[in-house]
């Protein structure tokens, strides 16, 4: 037989025990077939010299959001403005080649960038001559929206809602707008799909979980779903997707009373129904909010206030949620930033475990910004797996020490503490926020802001943990394990070429290494030019 690719003169990071490091990879059919002399008789019939360049299992994104991201490329962009005029500009001279009753979606916002103040409903008045104009914050925890946006919602939806005159809408508030806005054409969620799909591949990562589709604030479409499949049945998906249903697409279904089965979606689909390239993962729950809105769910009061976050749903509604996911068969991916929501997704699990043990339900917790000492035991004890996020670190350490308080503030995502409690630890971007995968290890093992403050580095880990985090650890929380994750024998062939090699270079150099090849099943997907 021939091999389809062999890979040689590289540096090979396997991520696998038994055979750590490799120069030589032979290819077929998408699979690994082997490493080094187990392929010295083999041809094949495409060889690719890569000069010692390093070569990783293909990077996973844990939890992450495609079609927001996407919107990047398809929405009024502001990221890169510096100063509240300049945004009120952009947003001026696009507004001006709309309709008078057009939608305006402006993404990319960020307060801090433009001194710190968010923009007010009056402002986005003047600068959209009256037409609605949603303007989206980067981490998807708040929205600054006109007036005529705020006139147009349904009365159930604005009870309640007492900052209108500002615009600003936090965490949930943003149902306001959602429920106006929403859908998207299923073309447009296309788009915003491929289009982070194609960022995804040029930054090494060969697939990615979608935390949150078919309803709530993340969400495009209630039938996100099909745009995915759209896409897969054309051939392009640009890279695998997991994707985590939001709780508020799941509904009744009556089951046989020995199945404990009681809520779900349609004909059973569960996680794990799909393929390699599309398939259905955990249910998303959201317990909390943020903590840069100072919304993530304290036990103790953000700093200089008396504010202890938001719970979304009332504790004894989340221990519901969870338990009838739990016992309806579903693995459950808790929001939880702040340690009261983690104490409150605790006892949903625990509650949930003993009124119907499944081992085979590895639950997960989204975020978990901060987990007390006492927490991690518990979180071990029930085998949770932690969503983490490295990069909201490196761009807002200096802002949480300032919003926590410093002595929380170097607790916050934790790494080595978890891994020494075997807790799995997963890497993930949650894109649109900015970071890549190799800066999140960057992070992982520096435990430093951009402007140089320490986070906490007695959580600092290795680099190898770190490519864990972003390959094997992802792929076992998503249940891909078996064939994704590591390059071993049997594996899909899916793996990353770097420019450099991360267990060589200085940690601070980690997230300046060029990515210079992306291969899914053994084909390239992506390549850097020049």
């Amino acid at each position: 037989m021939k091999a389809d690719l062999i890979i040689e003169n590289a540096r090979i990071r396997t991520v696998d025990d038994i055979r750590p490091v490799a120069a030589r990879m032979a290819i077929w059919q998408g699979m690994v077939l082997g490493f080094d002399e187990e392929i010295d008789d083999l041809k094949a019939k495409e060889v690719v010299d890569l000069n010692q360049r390093t070569v990783l299992p293909g990077l996973i994104d844990g939890h992450t959001h495609l079609g927001t991201t996407g919107l990047l490329s398809i929405a009024l962009d502001v990221s890169a403005e510096r100063s509240r005029e300049a945004v009120l500009s952009r947003i001026s001279r696009a507004a001006a080649g709309l309709r008078p009753h057009e939608w305006l979606d402006v993404v990319g916002y960020d307060q801090r960038a433009i001194g710190d103040a968010h923009l007010t409903a009056k402002e986005l008045d003047l600068a959209g001559e009256g037409r609605p104009v949603w303007v989206k914050h980067i981490s998807n925890h708040a929205s600054v929206v006109s007036t005529a946006v705020v006139k147009a919602a349904k009365e159930h939806t604005i009870a309640g809602y007492s900052t209108e005159q500002q615009g600003l809408l936090i965490d949930e508030e943003q149902t306001l707008v959602t429920e106006q806005r929403l859908p998207y054409p299923l073309s447009t969620v296309e788009d915003a799909i491929s289009s982070a799909g194609h960022q995804c591949l040029s930054e090494g990562i060969t697939a990615c979980v979608d935390a949150g589709v078919g309803s709530g604030i993340e969400s495009l479409s209630h039938l996100e779903l099909a745009a995915y499949a759209r896409l897969r049945r054309r051939g392009a998906l640009p890279v695998r997707a997991q994707l985590m249903p939001h709780y508020g697409v799941l509904h009744a279904i009556p089951g046989h009373v020995d199945d404990h089965v009681t809520i779900g979606l349609d004909l059973g689909l569960q996680q794990g129904f799909g393929d390699d390239w599309l398939s259905l993962g955990a249910v998303k729950i959201w317990i909390d909010g943020g903590m840069m809105a100072r919304s993530a769910a304290l036990t103790a009061p953000y700093e200089g206030t008396n504010n202890l976050g938001i719970l979304n749903e009332d504790p004894s509604t989340v221990v519901d949620q969870i338990g009838r996911a739990h016992s309806s068969g579903w693995q459950i991916a808790a929001h939880a930033i702040g340690d009261r929501a983690i104490d409150l997704a605790i006892e949903a699990f625990e509650s949930a475990q003993s009124d119907i043990p499944r081992s085979d339900l590895k639950h997960r917790i989204e975020h978990g910004g901060y987990i007390r000492d006492d927490q991690v035991s518990r979180l071990s004890r029930l085998n949770v797996s932690i969503s983490t996020q490295p990069c909201f670190l490196w761009g807002s350490g200096d802002d949480f020490t300032r919003v926590v308080g410093a002595e929380r503030a170097q607790r916050l995502y934790r790494g080595r503490s978890l891994i020494n409690a075997g807790i799995r630890l997963i890497g993930s971007t949650d894109r649109p926020l900015p970071g890549t995968p190799l800066q999140a290890m960057q992070v992982l093992v520096e435990r430093r802001s951009s402007t140089g403050l320490p986070m906490g580095p007695e959580e600092a880990i290795s680099i190898d943990e770190a490519i864990q985090a972003f390959t094997i650890n992802p792929a076992q929380a998503a249940g891909w394990g078996d064939r994704l994750g590591s390059l071993s024998p049997g594996k899909r062939a899916d793996f990353t070429v770097l420019g450099n090699d991360p267990r060589a270079v200085e940690a601070s150099q980690i997230g300046q290494i060029p990515v210079l090849g992306t291969y899914i099943d053994g084909l390239k997907r992506w390549e850097a030019t020049g």
